[in-house]
């Protein structure tokens, strides 16, 4: 099983990126960025979501709790969590969706 820090490697090799340009994306020195890549420094929740919005996966997969084709826009997993947290009624979301869609077809 991999670890995080084998999987952002991994990720910036597979884009043809270098630590650096992942740094300056996340704003911070590459020496920093490095200590994520070698293991040393573990990435916190803000650093896991700038890097799956980066590469566009799933913070899951960055964690390594889930494939690649898991759900992966960052938008859909905080509304998940919304809706978890506030204990929503699904159905009733669902019917709401659909009917809206409805309308805008119009």
């Amino acid at each position: 099983m991999k670890k995080t820090f084998e999987i952002i490697r991994d990720l910036r090799e597979d884009n043809d990126l270098k630590q650096k340009d992942v740094a300056d994306y996340l704003k911070m020195s590459r020496t920093t960025y490095n200590h994520y890549e070698l293991g040393h420094t573990s990435l916190n929740e803000d650093i896991i979501i700038k890097l799956s919005k980066f590469y566009n996966v799933s913070p899951n997969f960055i964690l390594n709790y889930s494939s690649k084709n898991e759900i992966t826009d960052v938008k859909t997993l905080k509304l998940i969590k919304l809706i978890e947290k506030e204990n929503i009624n699904i159905d009733a979301l669902i019917s709401l969706i659909q009917n809206s869609k409805k309308l805008f077809k119009k």
